[in-house]
């Protein structure tokens, strides 16, 4: 099933992927000085929220042209408008009865250009604290250089795919964003855990059974995220909800290929180089 006739094809083709998500990323720290578009509670600014029934998002988005405007898909419609830190937040809010039916005081919430800054500076130390602490972790598990550096590698496959991805679609790093590429980070590893571990307790014999034994296992439990995660995207109609379980799903979808076609592919090719040089364990 995963080693078919095309399966080598497709290896290199999630090793692309990376390659290519690489350079987006290092496209975005050249020309913006950020790997990914900042949101407001890493730039600084003013974000509004209210909630709505019916709202033409064009309109809003005519009447405010300086504002990054956005509405939420859940089964509470919030709409929320992001504003430049030196913007009237009042003239906004009245401006918006001209073109929005809302009832209630609209959510204002401020984040200062200097504290947006400490936030994103904390936010970069975080993901690469995060992985070198759990690349140590799978080398210490495994005490093997090359299945420990395969999972490493998948890992930074999810994570970079991930974000190039969601700069590809024009997703802001937020702090939402910024938890649920932490969360990422493990679940990946998780899954390429799972397969690496099986199939060095097998061996090089059996492998193909130990594969598909932690494929059936390893899709389970992203199967059931996934449920999840659709769930809570639209139907939460909260917008921190609604960008975690967003980013999550690109995450898991990216995990895919890259754990039960790439990890088990290299895999595969490791057991196959000690044959031939006559390594048995």
């Amino acid at each position: 099933m995963i080693f078919g006739k095309y399966w080598k094809i497709f290896m290199w083709a999630t090793i692309v992927f990376l390659i290519f998500s690489v350079g987006i990323l290092v496209h975005n720290t050249i020309t913006t000085g950020s790997f990914l578009k900042k949101d407001i509670d890493l730039s600084g600014g003013k974000t509004i929220t209210i909630q709505v029934d019916n709202v033409d998002i064009q309109n809003v988005k005519a009447a405010f042209p300086y504002a990054n405007v956005r509405l939420t898909t859940g089964i509470t419609k919030n709409l929320i408008i992001e504003i430049p830190f030196d913007r009237n937040e009042t003239e906004v809010v009245d401006g918006l009865h001209r073109v929005v039916s809302f009832s209630g005081q609209p959510s204002i919430r401020t984040v200062g250009p200097a504290l947006g800054s400490i936030f994103f500076q904390q936010a970069q130390i975080s993901l690469v604290a995060a992985f070198i602490l759990m690349a140590i972790v799978v080398f210490i598990i495994f005490r093997s250089l090359v299945p420990s550096s395969i999972v490493v590698l998948c890992a930074a496959t999810d994570i970079i795919g991930t974000m190039a991805i969601l700069s590809l679609l024009d997703v802001s790093l937020s702090l939402p964003v910024l938890a649920a590429l932490l969360t990422l980070i493990g679940y990946s590893v998780d899954t390429d855990i799972l397969l690496t571990n099986e199939m060095l307790k097998s061996g090089r014999k059996d492998y193909r059974e130990s594969v598909h034994k932690a494929l059936k296992t390893g899709l389970t439990m992203t199967g059931t995220t996934l449920v999840a995660l659709l769930a809570m995207y639209f139907v939460s109609g909260s917008v921190v909800i609604e960008q975690i379980a967003f980013t999550l799903l690109i995450g898991l979808l990216i995990d895919m290929p890259a754990t039960w076609i790439t990890n088990a592919g290299i895999m595969k090719m490791w057991f196959e180089k000690r044959e031939k040089k006559g390594v048995h364990k």
